[in-house]
């Protein structure tokens, strides 16, 4: 019974992986996955998530891509596409999520690495997909992502709005209060000679 929970408990976390086998040679699936870059609807991510960035990094000893998200430096999360070589001829890839370090309660950064896990994850599978069978990556795709995400995150993007308006106004009080205030550092001395020299003009 406890090795049946164990299995399930395994399912359900790899639930949002994605595994291939492509007839493809391993150094050139990795190549291939290598130059696919930043995947159409990463840059920017949508709604809510348009703060996040996102890099890519090629691991040649581990054959795999890391596509990471940061929010401020914060390791947000990363997806890894790693190539095991399957034959000579034929590579299996498998893309997987993985939660980065950054504190959960900090900024909404739970929230973001469900959205990534659940929803951009899908666009890399479908980058990786689509870039080893030399086919068009699904534009309808992308749209869809950026639906759910926007979605998802409207109170989130309402948040964003009135924290960069509450900060306008600071920035603008304190400029304001800085001209009051502001006076020349001596302002007699464009009125009137600090000397008097009127008893040499005989």
């Amino acid at each position: 019974m406890r090795a049946l929970l164990v299995g399930i408990a395994a399912l359900l976390l790899s639930a949002c992986d994605s595994e291939e086998t492509y007839q493809i040679a391993p150094i050139e699936a990795f190549t291939a996955l290598s130059g696919i870059g930043t995947p159409s609807g990463l840059s920017p991510l949508p709604g809510g998530l348009s703060p996040v960035s996102v890099n890519v990094e090629s691991v040649p000893a581990d054959n795999s891509v890391q596509w990471l998200f940061t929010h401020d430096g914060d390791d947000i999360a990363r997806i890894v596409a790693q190539v095991t070589p399957d034959g000579k001829t034929a590579s299996t890839v498998t893309v997987k999520y993985v939660e980065g370090a950054a504190p959960g309660d900090k900024w909404r950064n739970e929230q973001a690495r469900r959205l990534i896990r659940d929803q951009v994850q899908r666009l890399v599978v479908e980058a990786v997909d689509s870039t080893l069978e030399k086919r068009p990556y699904n534009e309808a795709l992308t749209n869809e992502v950026r639906r759910q995400v926007t979605t998802a995150s409207m109170g989130s993007i309402f948040d964003d709005v009135i924290a960069s308006r509450d900060e306008e106004i600071k920035r603008r009080k304190e400029r304001d209060d800085a001209d009051k205030n502001w006076a020349p550092s001596n302002p007699h001395s464009a009125t009137k000679p600090s000397t008097d020299l009127s008893k040499y003009n005989n």
